[in-house]
């Protein structure tokens, strides 16, 4: 049995559980639009709202509330579904490295004829597979739901790929953050800490700098801003949004199979 297929063979029970919580999540969002569908109080709420909040929830003033790309874009694209793909994605990543480096199980591999490189890249990429197959999971029920309750007619189904897409590179991006943070201190705790720090920090910086005129201009930074600046439902996708966490992903994930190839584990 490969390094792969033995990854994925150990997480597939919690990722079965995790796949019924985003299908659940993300269903009864989607239910729940026709109720919604043009109600103008939604609007005149989100307009007394301080501006950080409207900025964290993705809304835009051309865009209402009470629209298909506004409401998705409040409820699932900008909060529901990132939060949670980000949650599953860093506990992947910390769990490749750093809780098998922790727990011993990672010292059985090693004694196998592999390098180092291969058992990193293959653990990585298992990682990645079950977070693409959970990806898969959200944008499947959302695809599904939205012909049942005819999305169709209000919102392509294209923009709505799209969106997910942007949101499968913020969650693969903290996936390689916290695999590197494990592949660097062989720790599960440390790894999870960094990027779920990372996560938090570009959330907060992308709320204040939306109601701080002042510090604005750091909101470049957060992965937050790359996502939510433009809501892809109903505008062009940008090269910050679809191109730069993907490639950031891969500089990460590099980075921190050359650390592991040359660092001292330690076992239990």
């Amino acid at each position: 049995m490969t390094v792969f297929s033995r990854l994925v063979q150990d997480r597939r029970r919690g990722a079965l559980w995790w796949a019924v919580g985003v299908a659940v999540s993300v269903g009864l969002i989607m239910s729940l639009w026709p109720s919604v569908r043009d109600d103008r109080s939604l609007d005149r709420v989100v307009e007394h709202l301080p501006a950080s909040m409207r900025a964290l929830i993705g809304n835009q003033a051309t865009i209402p509330l009470s629209s298909a790309a506004g409401y998705l874009q409040a409820r699932l694209f900008s909060t529901t579904l990132p939060i949670l793909l980000l949650v599953y994605a860093i506990g992947l990543g910390a769990g490749a490295i750093g809780t098998a480096e922790e727990n011993g199980t990672l010292q059985l591999v090693m004694t196998a004829p592999i390098t180092r490189k291969r058992v990193a890249c293959e653990r990585f990429a298992a990682s990645a597979s079950l977070l693409l197959f959970m990806i898969l999971v959200g944008l499947g029920t959302t695809l599904l739901i939205g012909g049942l309750v005819n999305l169709a007619q209000d919102l392509s189904m294209t923009r709505m790929i799209i969106a997910t897409i942007a949101v499968a590179e913020i969650a693969l991006l903290h996936l390689a953050i916290a695999f590197t943070a494990g592949a660097m201190s062989g720790k599960r705790g440390t790894a999870i800490s960094v990027a779920s720090s990372i996560a938090v920090g570009g959330y907060v910086i992308y709320g204040v700098a939306a109601s701080a005129g002042a510090v604005q201009f750091v909101r470049v930074i957060s992965p937050w801003w790359w996502l939510l600046d433009r809501n892809l439902l109903a505008q062009p996708g940008t090269f910050l949004a679809l191109g730069l966490p993907l490639l950031l992903a891969i500089a990460i994930f590099a980075f921190g199979v050359a650390q592991f190839d040359r660092r001292d584990l330690k076992f239990p």
